[in-house]
């Protein structure tokens, strides 16, 4: 850790800068997506239905109305190609098919004379650690071994093992991945937590002793939330208390 002592005048505190390292979490995942594209006008019709309208699906009728198809039994007909196909797989057995009792089969393949198979692709998450914000673009510079870490390592919770499908649509558009589109759609997104990790980022703080011995910490571009979070902390807790013995060595060796 680098510091750098300044002693203000007699009306101001005295202020030194520091760096004190943040947890940021690594989470890896496999996305599964259905290129629509790749299928023929009617079929990218119900695969888009199915994906993008899935916690309210409509019936075969209101399908049809909106695709500007007179009857529904066409819709019903699409169904069942896309199921022998192995593109669709039929949940409920039960009940006469319609949407409700149909989902796109992940485990499509590709074979012969059959369409493409659903693309796999490999993606990569970043969250503080310590507020849950979502960082698209993770900093460069990471260290395994923290100095002045704002929460033990031993206290980090558990790593990351779901997102939510809605949820994971959000944060991949916001990193801008290649594999989202509109002739695509993620339709599943499975979290490998053996993978994950966490890694520290060191941010650079200035600190200033407090008229009642306290230490604040300024983070120096933080995010609003990471700086809350270090005002909410005891003014007892061991990252204060480090860095005000590091703060007083260095006034001694100053002074000396």
């Amino acid at each position: 850790m680098h510091e750098h002592l300044s002693t203000k005048s007699e009306d101001t505190l005295t202020c030194f800068t520091a760096a004190i390292d943040w947890p940021v979490e690594m989470v890896y995942a496999e996305a599964w997506i259905l290129p629509f594209d790749r299928y023929n006008p009617l079929e990218q019709a119900v695969l888009q239905i199915l994906e993008r309208f899935r916690d309210h699906l409509p019936s075969l009728k209101d399908a049809a109305e909106k695709l500007g198809i007179m009857d529904p039994v066409f819709i019903e007909a699409i169904l069942h190609q896309m199921i022998e196909k192995g593109i669709l797989e039929k949940t409920d057995t039960s009940s006469p098919l319609n949407f409700a009792g149909c989902r796109i089969n992940t485990s499509f393949s590709q074979r012969e004379n059959k369409s493409p198979a659903i693309e796999k692709h490999g993606v990569q998450f970043c969250f503080d650690a310590v507020t849950s914000e979502h960082i698209p673009v993770p900093p460069e510079a990471f260290t395994d071994c923290p100095t002045n870490p704002v929460i033990e390592p031993k206290k980090l919770p558990a790593h990351r093992t779901h997102l939510g499908l809605d949820k994971a649509r959000q944060l991949a558009e916001k990193q801008r991945e290649p594999f989202m589109s509109e002739s695509a759609g993620l339709i599943e997104l499975t979290v490998l937590p053996e993978r994950g990790k966490y890694l520290w980022q060191t941010l650079p703080v200035t600190c200033s002793t407090q008229h009642d011995g306290s230490l604040r910490c300024q983070i120096e571009q933080e995010s609003e939330q990471q700086q809350e979070w270090l005002d909410q902390l005891d003014t007892k807790h061991p990252l204060f208390r480090k860095l005000q013995i590091r703060n007083s060595e260095k006034r001694v060796l100053t002074t000396n």
